[in-house]
Parts: structure tokens; sequence; C-alpha cells
């Protein structure tokens, strides 16, 4: 066995072991769904995103019998996003990463009603749907963002965003048909073009996302294009600010640099997009970069119901709550995750928009409807962060936790299973494993299925 092989056995089996103790996990048993009636208050969580679920799970044992609760989706499944752009990069099956809502609300237990939510209104306390009002007792804004363009219609029109299942297998699908095209191009300068990958927004995804894309272009597709050379494909990280991962812990943005750049990612900082028109980028300064592929990660902004409430805003447009992420002027309407505003430790900066953040604030939320619904106090939110992690291709990752930064193999093992704990269900654990083993085995999704 040579060296190589040894490393992605042993890759395999560190990934397979985590797995086997997932799915090692019981199930819920199924539970009666909610009554109605009785007097019981009412509480509505809106969202079925990071926040909404850890607000759920708080009151798993407590729904049903002290209150009839409600969630609200526009979709049937929780989408788990972090993998998004693994989807994007062919990595993982979309099917893994989105866990049905109707057995998971069974086991709270809660209803569960798939529509789309269009206002609030404060005063009579209703919450405005397509399938009608719902009145609440409680309510939880837990409605996540959009994508933000900045009021660039021309990059809303030509840049692909990264936010929902379709837009990710769009994303793959261009990636795939602008390398088929490449490969029978005549004239260099198109199939330059074709090839060249340009992303906008150096956060998190935006890093994760370019080091995927290298793997899928040299090791999962390059490999079949004899008339196409290593050096063809050109990927352009484009950042406003002026570091990649701005926010994110020093070190782990100097260690996410030094890979982006053994990798050749053409990084470029301090530069704002004015728009993109077919076939090319331009940034404010003038410079044009013509790309087959602009793929846009650039910022979000808050979702429209929550944007229209007649109450505080930050600059941003969130929500601003109080220590217990209450809204002041609606003390029984929660918000949290992208939805809310809410300040770091010693800081006037808010907390990030992520899935960690999103988290921790609907279980802080579901524990005090509970002590709500008991009749003792709220407990203010206190963010304790778990640390930092993110992607970095094949057998690399960086990951902050505490004082301790670390990367290579470790963090992405690190990475890994973490990403696999919080994954619903058992089928789509063992559904993403499955996906991360065939891609080392073998290679990532590459049919173009959009087509």
């Amino acid at each position: 066995m040579n060296h190589r092989t040894r490393n992605r056995a042993g890759l395999i089996a560190a990934v397979g072991l985590p797995l086997a103790l997932l799915a090692a996990r019981r199930r819920h048993r199924p539970a009666r769904p909610p009554r109605s009636g009785d007097g019981r208050p009412s509480i509505v969580v809106a969202g079925a995103g990071f926040g909404g679920i850890a607000v759920l799970n708080a009151l798993r044992g407590v729904a049903g019998d002290a209150a009839d609760v409600l969630l609200i989706d526009q979709h049937n499944y929780h989408l788990f996003t972090p993998l998004l752009y693994q989807v994007a990069t062919g990595s993982v099956d979309d099917q893994h990463i989105a866990h049905a809502l109707r057995p998971f609300c069974v086991g709270i237990p809660a209803d569960f009603l798939c529509t789309t939510v269009r206002g609030v209104n404060l005063v009579d306390q209703v919450v405005e749907t397509d399938a009608g009002r719902i009145r609440y007792d409680y309510l939880v804004l837990a409605l996540g963002s959009q994508t933000n363009y900045f009021g660039m219609q021309d990059v809303e029109r030509h840049a692909l965003g990264l936010k929902t299942i379709p837009a990710a297998n769009r994303i793959r699908g261009q990636i795939l048909d602008a390398v088929e095209r490449a490969a029978i191009a005549t004239d260099p300068a198109e199939r330059r073009r074709l090839l060249t990958f340009a992303v906008v927004g150096a956060g998190a995804t935006g890093v994760e996302l370019v080091a995927s894309l290298d793997d899928l272009l040299h090791n999962n597709l390059l490999p079949y294009y004899p008339n196409l050379r290593s050096e063809d494909p050109r990927i352009v990280l484009i950042e406003a600010m002026e570091t990649i991962l701005p926010g994110g812990p020093p070190r782990m943005r100097a260690v996410a640099a030094r890979r982006l750049a053994e990798l050749g990612i053409d990084i470029r900082l301090k530069t704002a997009v004015a728009g993109v028109r077919d076939g090319a980028l331009v940034t404010r300064t003038g410079d044009v970069i013509e790309a087959g592929t602009v793929i846009w990660t650039a910022g979000i902004r808050p979702n429209p119901v929550a944007a229209s409430l007649p109450v505080e805003k930050s600059r941003d447009g969130r929500i601003v709550v109080d220590e217990y992420l209450r809204i002041p002027s609606a003390p029984n309407v929660f918000a949290v995750g992208d939805n809310a505003f809410v300040p770091a430790a010693g800081s006037d900066a808010p907390l990030p928009a992520n899935a960690s953040v999103a988290v921790r604030e609907g279980a802080a939320v579901g524990r005090n409807l509970v002590r709500l619904l008991n009749g003792e106090s709220l407990e203010p939110f206190v963010f304790r962060s778990p640390g930092e992690m993110i992607a970095l291709g094949r057998g690399r990752a960086a990951a902050t936790i505490g004082p301790v930064t670390f990367d290579g193999l470790p963090a992405w093992l690190v990475w890994r299973i973490f990403h696999l704990s919080q994954i619903m269900g058992v089928r789509s654990r063992v559904g993403v494993t499955i996906d991360w083993i065939a891609a080392l085995l073998s290679h990532r999704y590459i049919t173009n299925t959009e087509a």
C-alpha cells in the first residue's frame, strides 16, 4: 500500500467511525400532534432554519401539553445551508441536506403549515400567510435572509446566488456546462473566458466555495478532458473589504489566505463590483474581468416580512431586540438569526449572521418560552462562541477553538465531524458521509442534469 493509498484509507476510516456513532442515535418516537383549544397559549415559529428548529427542540416535551405550537415555512424541509456550496461543487447530493419537517414536528409535538408568510400584524397578533391569517400569543421570527445585490439589477440578473437548493444546482450545471463548452471552443479567448470563474464575496461561503471549486476542476473534471490543461481554469475571488473572512479570527484568516494562494486562487481585495453583464464582471475602478461564470456570495439583506415591521431596526435592517431577544415594543414577539440585531459582547457590532449564532439564539428563546409557560422569570441571552472553522479543500481546513488555531488534516476532520453532528436525521448524516467517501474514492457528481 503506497503512501497516498494509506492516507486515503485513513481519511475514510476517520470519517466512517463518527458516522457509526452518529447513526447509532435513536430516532425520536412519533408523538401525538398538539391539541387545539382548551385555552392553551399558541406559539407560532415563523421559519424552519437553524433558529426556528432550535426553538422547537427547546420546546420538545412541553408543546402539546402547555401550549399549541405551530411551525410555518414555505418549504417542507429544513435546509442544511452550510453544505450548499458542496451541492454546487458536486460533493453532496441535494437530498442529503434537506430534512423533512413533518416527521420532525410530530416528535416535538407541533403542527406544521407549508406556506409563505406575507406579513405580521403586531397589534392584532396575527401572521398573514398565503393559507390565511394565523393568530398567536407568542411569535418567533426566524425567517432568515435574502441575497443582497445592493440594488444592482444587472448583478441580480446575471450572477448566480447560493441560498437555495435550486440555486446550488444551477451553479453546478453552469460549471459543468462551461467546461464542456470550453473543451470544444476553438477561440483561445473564448476558452479562457469560459474557464474563468468569478466568486464575489470572500466571507466563509466564498472561501469554502472557491477551495471546493478548485478541487472539482482539477481533481474531478480535467482528468477527463485531455485537450484542457491544468493551468486553463482560473478562479477569481473578489472582496470589497481589505481581507478575506472579514470579522474572522486573524490567525484563521492567515491560514486561509495561505491555502488559497497555494491553490492559485486570484484574490482581489478592496475591489467593489459595479455590475455584471453577460460574460464579464465590471469593478468600480473600471476593470473588466471576462468570466463565463459569476457567483455572488457578497452579502445578505433582511427577509421582507421582518424588514416591513414598524419597529426599531439597525443600519443593516435587522430588528433591534432586547436582552431576551424580544422586540421591545412587542414583548411577546421574539426575533432570532438573520432577523435580529444582537450586539456582540463589549462591542457595537452585531453577532455574525451564521448558523452557530442562530442555533444558540433559538435555543435561548425556546427555553424562555418554557419559562413563560411556567410563570418563571426570563434569562438574558449570552452568546458563547463554540469556535470557528472553515473548509479549505481536500484534506485541508482551519479551525479556531478558544485561543488555539490549527489547520491541515486535523482541522479538516474536526470540521467534518462537527458538521455531521449538526445535520438533522440519521438518513441525511449517512447520505452525506457516503457522498464524502465516494468523492474520495471516485469522483464528485459531474453530470449536468440541469441541461
